[in-house]
């Protein structure tokens, strides 16, 4: 399936019809190569970071066709719809194409780029070398907006075709220029040449030098992990420009919101961004409602405060959300045989009647709904269940009839991003996902929301049964299970997000099982089929990392290049992959001596 409509003023979309001592054992990727200053890579010290968005990007595109590339994750298509109502504004044309790895992005980038010379990256080509693997003309220009870092070292020195929109992340520790890069003036001697005690000291020279790269690119590219959300970044962009609105904060609080759901980034950097996300919304509610003729704010309340950490809770009902959340089950072992009475127990001490916790929420008495999160409150640090008090947004819509929590926009995203089954296209459930943002469709979030408790279902029984068969198995240093097609509901782990839900609820479980208990700083790898011929293969740091950085990225690489195989499918986030079934055997053991 393909839909191209082509309008000024609004979206263009092209949807493409398929759419430590261990870890240092992993070699480091090297620009291949000899590298010209002259007409490659910038001046040293000089990255092409624009912080000066609204000149050194909005001067450029303003008016022009532009092609889009969009991964798929949550916190992209948030930027994606930012950046829509920022080039209607400015009567840009363009061309959205969803991409979900490196292969896409090539084919969609031969396609679509014939007279385009101006290509936008969201969560997407900032970690490949983009001059490289695109070979674009001359005279074309791309701007990238990504959140998986490190981003490529290419693309951060890029002398005249690349743009990496926002400020360098201070955690990226970048490399300097003369670190990583030779001027043509001090490359060596050929062969050939006389050898003098002058070529020889150049040489020893050139070997210490490269020596030191190695080093600095192990430390710079050996683990990935996740920026600044990109919808902040284009958020950031329009309100600069002031055009920025109740609509589109929305947006970004919901990128940042998905970044903290999937484990992502560290609670304090959160509640950095949480608190100018408050001011925000401080001056925006003012502007709104001294604006009579701000119609469009009638379908957005949004309010900040306190909220529990409980999945879906307003949607669900509270014994169903105590569950599927991972903090609770996990607290409360809730997957044992004696765990019903503990829930029984922690519903008593909230003062919830049992058969309210069983009604949907927004049935229960409106005294029980309006008290329930101070209920929670009272009693959550007696069960050590802290977590579950965090501060977050929700949002009214369509006049205050509806209500959800930031998270519930999530988790419905996620569904129905990745949303597969009964023949669905990429495309449709891409385009599906970005309409849910539209105020007047948040029926299309209540079906996502639906979806997904049919997902943290499948997850909670899937980990009870991989606990009690004991399927989780441990190759030494790493955890790794696999989905076959005789699993219940595999087909609803085809895809990275919802695969990462999964990776994370079992190893979280896995970690508080006292059989299980010392693999608990080990990480994990999960697979599951896409097809008859192929699977997707993910892997997620320990449980005791406190910052959430992944070494899978490189391991993958060598692993796969160590079994002379290429990967169907190198998805943006590295961490992910996608290969043949039939290699999936020796994958694995390749894995299993690279970080032994």
């Amino acid at each position: 399936m393909k839909l191209h409509i082509d309008f000024r003023g609004n979206r263009k979309i092209a949807l493409p019809d398929s759419a430590d001592t261990e870890r240092r054992k992993l070699s480091p990727p090297i620009p291949q190569g000899r590298i010209h200053l002259s007409h490659q890579l910038h001046e040293p010290l000089h990255m092409m970071f624009v912080e000066d968005l609204s000149e050194d990007f909005i001067n450029h595109i303003s008016g022009e066709h532009i092609l889009l590339f969009v991964n798929y994750d949550v916190d992209a298509v948030c930027a994606c719809r930012i950046l829509q109502n920022l080039f209607r504004s400015e009567s840009t044309l363009y061309t959205l194409v969803p991409v979900e790895g490196t292969q896409e992005l090539v084919e969609a980038y031969k396609r679509f780029s014939d007279k385009v010379k101006y290509v936008v990256f969201i969560n997407c080509g900032g970690s490949i070398d983009l001059v490289e693997t695109l070979e674009p003309e001359p005279d074309v220009l791309m701007f990238v907006i990504d959140s998986h870092k490190p981003s490529d070292i290419c693309n951060v020195y890029s002398r005249s075709q690349v743009r990496l929109l926002g400020k360098p992340d201070e955690s990226e520790n970048i490399p300097q220029f003369e670190d990583i890069f030779l001027d043509t003036d001090t490359e060596p001697e050929s062969e050939e040449e006389e050898v003098n005690e002058e070529a020889l000291k150049k040489r020893r020279e050139r070997k210490l030098w490269e020596e030191k790269r190695n080093r600095v690119m192990f430390d710079y590219t050996q683990f990935s992990f996740c920026g600044r959300a990109s919808s902040l970044v284009v958020f950031e962009l329009i309100w600069n420009l002031g055009k920025d609105d109740l609509e589109s904060l929305w947006w970004a609080i919901v990128g940042l919101t998905y970044q903290t759901v999937m484990g992502l980034i560290v609670e304090q950097k959160y509640a950095c961004e949480l608190q100018v996300l408050q001011l925000h919304l401080s001056r925006l509610t003012s502007i709104s409602q001294n604006d009579v003729e701000a119609n469009r704010s009638q379908f957005y309340r949004i309010t900040a405060q306190k909220d529990l950490r409980l999945v879906l809770y307003r949607h669900w009902n509270v014994q169903a959300s105590l569950r599927h959340t991972i903090c609770s089950a996990l607290k409360l072992k809730l997957w044992t045989v004696r765990s019903e009475k503990r829930l029984y127990q922690v519903l008593a001490e909230i003062g919830l009647p049992l058969k309210d916790s069983l009604q949907n929420f927004s049935s229960m008495d409106v005294t029980l709904r309006n008290e329930f999160f101070s209920m929670v409150e009272t009693i959550a640090n007696n069960h050590d269940l802290d977590e579950l008090i965090y501060h977050s947004f929700t949002v009214s819509v369509c006049y205050g009839n509806n209500f959800f929590q930031a998270s519930d926009y999530v988790y419905a995203m996620i569904c129905l991003l990745e949303d597969t089954m009964k023949d669905k296209s990429r495309g449709s459930c891409f385009s599906n996902c970005i309409d849910s943002l539209s105020p007047t469709k948040y029926n299309l979030v209540l079906n996502g929301i639906e979806k997904c408790k049919k997902l943290f279902t499948s997850i909670v029984r899937l980990v009870q049964s991989m606990l009690d068969m004991k399927q989780i198995i441990s190759a030494g240093p790493f955890l790794y299970f696999i989905i076959n097609e005789n699993t219940s509901d595999y087909s609803l782990y085809a895809h990275p997000m919802s695969l990462a839900m999964l990776a994370r609820y079992a190893l979280n479980a896995c970690a508080s099982q006292s059989n299980y208990r010392k693999h608990g700083s080990l990480p994990l790898i999960v697979s599951a089929p896409q097809s008859e011929e192929n699977c997707i293969v993910l892997g997620i740091p320990p449980v005791t990392e406190y910052v959430p950085r992944n070494f899978f990225g490189k391991a993958f690489d060598q692993a796969l290049e160590t079994i002379n195989t290429e990967p169907i499918l190198s998805y943006f986030d590295s961490a992910a992959v996608r290969i043949s079934i039939k290699d999936r055997p020796k994958f694995f053991d390749s894995l299993s001596t690279i970080l032994s």
